[in-house]
């Protein structure tokens, strides 16, 4: 029974492990991509993936975005 207890243990804190990793590298991405509070509250629910945002500087064009036709 112990070995059994103990195979289990190190199973559970495998797992924790593997979810504090997995969180921490989508709150890097968020920071990365630079999300708003409420976005990367939508990312942490599972309501939206983080490349479902613009970055709000790509949100608007310059005068220089143009195409010009000359």
């Amino acid at each position: 029974m112990g070995l059994f207890s103990f195979i289990l243990g190190m199973t559970e804190s495998a797992d924790k492990y593997s979810k504090d990793e997995k969180k921490k590298k989508l709150e890097q991405e968020m920071d990365w991509n630079n999300l708003d509070d409420y976005e990367k509250e939508e990312v942490r629910k599972g309501n939206y993936d983080v490349y479902n945002f613009e970055d709000s500087e790509d949100a608007y064009l310059d005068e220089d975005d143009y195409y010009s036709g000359d």
